[in-house]
């Protein structure tokens, strides 16, 4: 489902009715509304919706890390970001302290990560042992691994995971935020087929965070952040 002349179809891995995803959905829907263009969201697998992507079947992505496009070069990056964000880890253990990638170097955890997730399926296996990493299709299993003894550190973007964290099953379950890995905008992605409307998107996208829209959005969302920008 690709675009028409009116409309665009990006896709993202967020859920929709997440917090993170209906922060997204209110400000691309406005930013494509100023361009006189329907927004429509999808969401679909991280992998379904690289290739969907790369193949043009879909108008881009919605929510990817700002060098994305260095192994999807035919997605042209909205310069704009919609946030800053980063790879944080979790574990049931308060006094284990992370700071970057490296600082997994030696240890003896055992990781896991939510499967499709690039920063993670990139960098991981560089400071972890094969045998001590595992995936996992969801945030919460890796909670629920971690709350059962079966892991010791799960590891995924600040909005999967704190989108999970703020729900009634984990907010009070002993978990703790134990390391930022890295951090990194998010921006849009379009198909280069759509090369001359980038640049018009994050105009837009510049002109609503001055006006204040973003921070709007985000606090009627209450949109959790464990990083600052």
């Amino acid at each position: 489902m690709a675009a028409t002349e009116d409309q665009i179809v990006l896709a993202t891995q967020k859920p929709q009715d997440s917090t993170a995803g209906n922060f997204l959905d209110l400000i691309y829907a406005e930013a494509f509304e100023r361009l006189a263009m329907t927004f429509v969201y999808k969401n679909y697998p991280a992998k379904r919706c690289s290739i969907l992507s790369d193949l043009g079947k879909v108008d881009g992505e919605l929510s990817r890390i700002h060098s994305y496009n260095n192994v999807h070069p035919n997605l042209i990056r909205v310069e704009e970001p919609h946030w800053t964000s980063g790879f944080i880890a979790v574990a049931t253990d308060p006094s284990i302290h992370l700071d970057g990638w490296e600082s997994l170097e030696g240890t003896d955890y055992m990781v896991n990560f939510r499967r499709g997730i690039k920063g993670c399926e990139v960098n991981l296996p560089k400071v972890v042992r094969p045998d001590k990493l595992e995936i996992v299709n969801e945030p919460s299993l890796g909670l629920k691994k971690l709350l059962a003894g079966r892991a010791d550190l799960y590891i995924g973007a600040e909005h999967d995971i704190s989108r999970v964290l703020e729900s009634d099953k984990f907010k009070n379950s002993g978990l703790y935020i134990v390391g930022v890995m890295e951090t990194f905008t998010a921006h849009a992605f379009l198909h280069k087929k759509h090369k001359e409307l980038v640049p018009k998107l994050s105009n837009v996208l510049k002109e609503m965070k001055q006006e204040g829209l973003f921070e709007k959005y985000r606090n009627a969302l209450r949109l959790p952040t464990y990083i600052k920008e």
